[in-house]
């Protein structure tokens, strides 16, 4: 693998490839975890084990932000520095996550992805990271490239999330922020029912039970398509296609994003429903 460190101009050639400084990138030789329990947040840890490809790298310093990766380092937070040795361990827990973005421990969101960007120096006193590598080159897979990576904040589903709830955000407008409204567990296991939250009886009457699926190990929830949950009257409400969301036990926080269908009437949208245990 070849990089230019320097520059040229339209009408230069350069014949010669030892004119061209050789960079340095690391490989994934095992990805170990990638996700961060909520409900154990003073021991949990993601880690990766790399190895060096090009010039031979003296150490790896880790920075994290919140969200997608980003070529900004501007936005990046120094959580540590790891030195190299052959094939190496990176390891960050929860806490030196929280530690770099300076806030507490708690303040790491479930649902939300936290990137890792491992920045390269040379024993030649270099740096490559994702900022200053090609994009089309980082992303090809034929290479294994690991320049950044990812820790999944998690909460696993218990399966009982039954009780009151209050409203905090409900873009149908069945509910007002700060209404109270029941949730059922099941009917299956890993399951909750939102029968009873939508549609508000008020305004229509249930159909067919709304339920939401829950992977049990990350709170990952997902709504089947097709389903007519709710009759206002001159239009059945169905479920659309890809309606997502989470359901954390750790935090009693149901945050689902559901598509409708008004039948008649056609696609309406997303529609964001969240909702907190009192």
């Amino acid at each position: 693998m070849v990089l230019a460190t320097g520059s040229c101009k339209k009408d230069e050639i350069i014949s010669d490839p030892a004119s061209l400084a050789i960079g340095s990138y690391v490989t994934l030789v095992k990805s170990n975890n990638t996700r961060i329990d909520y409900s154990n947040l003073s021991t949990s840890k993601v880690s990766i084990v790399v190895k060096e490809y090009g010039t031979p790298i003296d150490k790896i310093k880790l920075h994290v932000s919140k969200g997608s990766s980003t070529t900004d380092r501007s936005k990046w937070k120094l959580i540590k520095e790891v030195p190299y040795n052959g094939e190496t361990l990176l390891e960050v827990s929860a806490t030196e996550i929280a530690t770099a973005l300076g806030i507490p421990v708690t303040g790491l969101e479930p649902g939300v992805t936290y990137t890792i960007y491992n920045q390269l120096i040379t024993k030649d006193n270099r740096t490559f990271d994702i900022s200053n590598t090609f994009p089309e080159f980082a992303g090809l897979t034929q290479y294994n490239m690991v320049l950044t990576w990812s820790a999944v904040i998690v909460c696993p589903f218990t399966g009982s999330m039954a009780g009151n709830y209050r409203v905090i955000q409900d873009d149908w407008v069945d509910w007002s922020p700060g209404d109270i409204v029941q949730v059922t567990d099941g009917p299956a296991a890993n399951q909750v029912n939102l029968t009873k939250v939508w549609p508000n009886p008020a305004y229509g009457s249930a159909v067919s039970p709304l339920v939401v699926s829950v992977d049990p190990a990350t709170g990952t929830a997902t709504i089947p398509s097709g389903v007519t949950w709710g009759n206002y009257g001159t239009y059945n409400a169905v479920t659309g296609v890809g309606s997502t969301g989470f359901v954390f036990s750790c935090t009693g926080r149901i945050q689902v994003r559901i598509r409708i269908n008004a039948s008649p009437g056609g696609d309406q949208g997303f529609f964001n429903l969240i909702l907190q245990k009192v």
